[in-house]
């Protein structure tokens, strides 16, 4: 693939999330996709075939910054409380950018058996790819042992990428308008970490 292609598929990737974010995928179309994207229709059913195609490689671009799936990408994994560091960045990062879309999505799911099986698909193996990992940490006596790895990993999405997902939705809520956004992640991962029994690094 060159790198006019990629760049090409790059925006009709940005064109669909917008529009699915704004219209939801049902009143989404590829023609509406095309025009957003500043390319001819042909040129979609060529990369993508149809629309299910299009939401399908969206899902599949944001999995490596999904904590689950970029667990295997991060160089010292061994190190436990660096890898939650940089995991928790990886989520903020993705519920800040594709919240909306993510969100509109997540609501179209109930009625869309195409979205349904892309997020269930996605989600699904995000989290269990961080329950693998903080059941192995709590093997190597990393991580309290009396914690289900997977109560873990709920309290780790929500402390990280569901909190970002809710503020977009209910504004600033409880957190202070005072405090910058990175101090809130740090103080949040901070009570992580100590929860599942990793001391704060200084």
């Amino acid at each position: 693939m060159t790198a006019a292609e990629r760049e090409t598929g790059g925006q009709i990737l940005a064109a669909a999330a917008e529009l699915f974010a704004e219209r939801g995928y049902k009143g989404t179309t590829t023609r509406g996709i095309a025009e957003r994207a500043g390319v001819n229709e042909v040129t979609i059913f060529r990369r993508f075939q149809n629309k299910q195609g299009i939401l399908r490689a969206l899902g599949e671009s944001w999995q490596s910054s999904m904590a689950g799936y970029a667990i295997a990408a991060l160089p010292e994994p061994a190190d436990t409380h660096a890898t939650l560091e940089a995991l928790a960045q990886l989520e903020v990062h993705q519920a800040t950018a594709y919240g909306a879309v993510a969100m509109r999505l997540a609501m179209d799911a109930a009625v869309s058996p195409e979205v349904a099986e892309m997020l269930g698909e996605g989600t699904g193996d995000n989290f269990a790819g961080l329950v693998a990992y903080l059941a192995e940490r709590q093997a190597a006596g990393d991580l309290r042992q009396d914690l289900d790895p997977r109560v873990m990993a709920e309290a780790f999405f929500a402390l990280t990428s569901t909190l970002v997902l809710s503020r977009q939705v209910l504004g600033g809520g409880a957190v202070a308008d005072d405090l910058a956004a990175d101090e809130v992640q740090r103080q949040l991962l901070d009570l992580f970490m100590t929860g599942v029994g990793l001391a704060a690094r200084e």
